[in-house]
């Protein structure tokens, strides 16, 4: 706990949890709920041995107080006479009551504070209650008739009587619909709006609380642990806090009551919240029975409820508009629920009107739909007048009078559609996250959202607004069915499929509204989702045609009228998309149409920021462009890419402070650091690059510690810690440094800390597989690793790896290199360790020129780099006049690439290969 009231809170809730466990059990209960806490013990100790000196010394009036059934007819309490107990409170009991003075007649509810909270502080309390509920008078509120003091001492409340049922229980013998059951909360609403009105909160608003008379008429009880929202109260409300009484339900009470913090009208607003959650679904939004207090406390602070409608609807559907008015109430901070309970009930009523809910703040078009629904009956008469008109006229009019019918239904169809894209799509988008292990049943619910959209759109008719709602849902369904972007079914043929319906259904829409927004957009964003999968699908050409038709049609977007920054930055993105595409090395591996695409989107994004400059999404997107213009020629021309680089973390330096923080953009920091480093070693600036690296693996070690089970937290420190090592071994090679006049220590230097970067790397891995055994794709790198050690070692004289180690782990790399599916850079990675192996046994020259050969062909016979690794893989294998030849088609590339003679490392070894002939 952070503060005084959240410990006054975590102190109370032990001290009522040990009570309940028997003596014997109750120290060693009280040391499992306080752990290491020894404060907390000690304190929770104090209020133990305090109570059990209260009992012992009252025990004798609590006896005589808590009456058993027998005796009720014997007593009496002041003019009335008990006749049974109606139940038992935090406070006290209740009692059935008979006036019995002769006076008058009347069947009463007495409530009596049970004698061992009888304190001053608590008559007190029960004198302000008298107070509230005299001042309550509202035919919903049970109303206070008397009130005193019995001989024992004991304050008592006489109230009306209420012949009822808890309303959970009324609405559940009844087996009233929802609407039935909504009309019944928005009077309880009203009874509390009431009280807010006069300045009081209830704090315990519950089904006990609210009973219902057969009559159908809610009647609030109990109003003795609410709180008067006035200065003069702070005091009782603290010293009520010290003696460790707080009063509520915890299935019932918001995040602020249950940490023992200020409780406001919104304290109610949440009550009434889980009470309509429990009215609608039959369950709690929490399920809180089997919790320790510590996990009750983090589920009501911390975790949000499920919806409404994510479980069993046993009283009819729950729509989204419901669900949202409840989670709206639920909202864990009292600013972000409604304002008042009038503003609650009002969005009740909204809803039973079919009217747009303040909860949800639709769009025009769900607007529209409520307007529809809710005029339902007066268009339709409407239109039968009409129709009867028309029909009157001649039966020249009947196809008008077929036409709007079929308006109609297209209207009714689009509202259809909404929803299941919506909420269905968006609902199987959540399972996928959340549920492992049912692919089966995620896919039959796909066919039959398929079957659906399907006869959709036979009956669509060309309606613009049905056409554009199959094309968002045909699109959404594609992406949940295979897009990498999304959490997915892996059913890329499905995926093509419906986003082929989707464009099939966009390019005639376009085609007959060339200048609508609308369209447009969701035509391009079809394009761009089918280029995604089909990226996935390992057909990069095809994939680049569809990036290509996207960006081309979100260019007619930007250039209409009225255009957003949101849909600005939308077509920035697309063009990344295919900048990505464009330049992997298993996509067409063309960098320098990736650059042309990465410069477009960064145009979008300034475009964006000259609109609105303060629009933080695009600012924090130009970083990532320029970086990945940096990525596309850090080998080829590191300075340039340092250059990129630079602009890029200027461009995050500019960030608000507030959005450098988070931790995402903590570890992108971190990265273009990272990629300056990288450059600079790539330039042979081994001491520039030096504090670079330990600045970014300081940062990606605090992100690791922070999450320990954090696998990406580690696969960034690996990433930093082997780049740290290649910058090293650079150092460390001759031919990328110099020497002179240094001597062999400094190469021993830099060997000793490449060895120990590559040591942690092993280790990083290891914990890696620690966390996440099954993640194989991590083997071959380890050997990528072992062997790099190996080789480090030799250098410095140290004990070398045995034969059965190295051979097992360049067995790993050849066999990734060699896999179906195997990148560029699996096929680098073998060919070195091929190269780096010192045991004849294990050399084979002529797999490594295969491999590298493979390598120049994935990279489309455009990358120096595997140029290079070509070249050495054939001077190995004793082909010289190749090597050379093969080296000087990577210079030719280098020359294309970079303006100017600035030496390198990829354009010094590419020219020591022709050196060695």
């Amino acid at each position: 706990m952070q503060n005084a009231s959240e410990r006054l809170a975590r102190m109370e809730a032990v001290f009522h949890e040990v009570l309940e466990v028997g003596p014997e059990l109750r120290a060693t209960r009280l040391q499992e709920l306080c752990g290491e806490d020894t404060r907390l013990l000690a304190e929770v100790r104090k209020l133990l041995r305090a109570a059990e000196r209260e009992r012992s010394t009252s025990g004798a009036k609590r006896d005589q107080q808590r009456l058993d059934e027998a005796e009720f007819a014997q007593r009496s309490i002041g003019p009335y006479k008990l006749q049974s107990l109606l139940g038992r409170g935090g406070t006290g009991a209740v009692y059935l009551a008979q006036r019995a003075d002769g006076q008058y007649e009347k069947t009463v509810a007495i409530k009596v504070i049970d004698v061992p909270l009888a304190t001053e502080l608590f008559r007190d309390r029960f004198r302000r209650e008298r107070q509230i509920l005299a001042g309550l008078d509202h035919p919903l509120i049970a109303r206070l008739l008397d009130g005193g003091v019995s001989e024992e001492g004991s304050p008592y409340l006489v109230m009306d009587y209420v012949a009822g049922v808890p309303i959970d229980q009324y609405c559940t013998q009844r087996a009233l619909p929802i609407e039935e059951r909504l009309h019944l909360f928005q009077r309880v609403c009203e009874a509390v709006q009431f009280a807010h009105q006069n300045l009081v909160v209830h704090r315990d608003l519950k089904p006990d609380n609210i009973l219902v008379s057969d009559d159908g008429t809610p009647h609030l009880l109990d109003f003795g642990t609410a709180k008067l929202l006035s200065p003069e109260d702070a005091a009782l409300a603290s010293q009520s806090t010290r003696d460790g009484f707080l009063s509520f339900t915890p299935q019932y009470a918001s995040p602020e009551q249950v940490l023992g913090q200020p409780v406001t009208i919104g304290s109610d607003v949440y009550s009434l919240g889980a009470l309509l959650f429990v009215l609608l679904t039959g369950r709690q939004p929490y399920q809180l029975a089997d919790f320790s207090t510590g996990e009750m406390l983090r589920v009501i602070v911390n975790l949000p409820p499920a919806r409404p409608s994510a479980g069993d609807m046993p009283y009819g559907r729950i729509d989204a508009d419901l669900d949202s008015i409840v989670l709206k109430a639920l909202r864990k901070r009292p600013q972000e629920r409604y304002a008042t309970i009038q503003q609650f009930s009002a969005d009740v009523q909204a809803f039973l009107e079919h009217r747009p809910v303040e909860a949800r703040r639709g769009s025009m078009r769900y607007q529209a739909a409520k307007f529809v629904r809710r005029n339902r009956i007066a268009l339709l008469a409407s239109s039968l007048l009409l129709l009867t008109l028309l029909a009157g006229v001649g039966g020249v009019y009947w196809q008008a009078r077929v036409s709007n019918l079929e308006r109609r239904r297209a209207e009714a169809r689009s509202a259809d559609l909404r929803e299941l894209s919506n909420s269905l799509l968006s609902e199987l988008d959540e399972a996928l996250k959340d549920i492992p292990g049912t692919t089966g049943a995620q896919t039959l619910l796909v066919t039959r959202v398929l079957d659906h959209l399907d006869r959709m759109a036979h009956d669509a008719n060309g309606d613009r607004e049905t056409t554009l709602d199959l094309i968002h849902a045909y699109t959404n369904l594609g992406n949940v069915q295979s897009n990498t972007y999304y959490q997915n079914l892996g059913d890329a043929p499905g995926a093509l499929a419906s986003f082929d319906k989707a464009l099939a259904l966009a390019s005639g829409l376009a085609a007959s509204h060339p200048q609508d927004r609308e369209v447009l957009r969701s035509y391009a964003a079809a394009l761009q989702a089918r280029g995604e999968t089909l990226s996935n699908a390992g057909d990069a050409q095809a994939s680049a045609e569809s990036l290509k038709a996207a960006v081309r049609v979100y260019d007619q977007v930007v250039q209409l009228p009225g255009v957003t920054t949101a849909l600005i930055f939308e077509a920035a993105i697309a063009y990344e998309v295919l900048g990505n595409e464009s330049g992997e090395d298993a996509g067409l591996g063309d960098p320098a149409a990736a650059a042309i695409a990465y410069r477009r989107a960064i145009d979008m994004d300034n475009l964006a920021l000259h609109m609105d400059p303060n629009f933080m999404p695009v600012r924090r997107g130009l970083p990532i462009m320029h970086m990945h213009i940096g990525n596309l020629v850090l080998e080829t021309d590191p300075a340039k890419a340092r250059s990129e680089f630079q602009t890029a973390q200027q461009l995050f330096d500019a960030l608000p402070a507030e959005q450098r923080q988070k931790r995402a953009q903590i570890r992108f920091g971190a990265l273009l650091v990272r990629k300056i480093a990288a450059a600079d070693a790539e330039l042979g600036q081994y001491d520039l690059a030096a504090p670079l690296f330990s600045q970014a693996l300081a940062t990606y070690q605090h992100l690791s510690d922070t999450d320990v089970k954090d696998v990406g937290a580690l696969a960034d420190l690996y990433r930093v810690l082997n780049d740290q090592a290649t910058s090293y071994e650079y150092a460390a090679d001759p031919l990328l440094a110099e020497h002179a006049g240094q001597g062999p220590e400094v190469r021993r230097r830099n060997l000793q800390a490449a060895a120990a970067s590559l040591q942690q790397c092993a280790a990083t891995i290891h914990r890696i597989f620690e966390i996440a055994p099954s993640q194989e794709e991590w083997k071959p790198t380890l050997a990528k690793v072992e062997l790099r050690l190996n080789a480090a070692h030799i250098g410095l004289g140290l004990p070398p790896l045995s034969v059965a180690e190295i051979s097992s782990a360049v067995a790993e790399t050849v066999k990734a290199a060699e896999g179906p599916h195997s990148a560029a850079s699996d096929i680098d990675d073998a060919v070195n360790a091929l190269l780096l192996t010192k045991v004849a046994a294990l050399r084979n020259p002529s797999l490594a020129v295969q491999l590298a050969e493979r390598g120049v062909a994935l990279t489309h016979q455009q990358e120096a780099s595997y140029m290079l690794l070509l070249a050495r893989a054939q001077r190995d294998n004793q082909q010289t006049a190749a090597a050379a030849a093969t080296a000087t088609r990577g210079l030719k590339l280098l020359a294309d690439l970079v303006s100017g003679q600035t030496s390198f490392r990829l354009r010094r070894l590419l020219e020591n290969q022709l050196r060695l002939d």
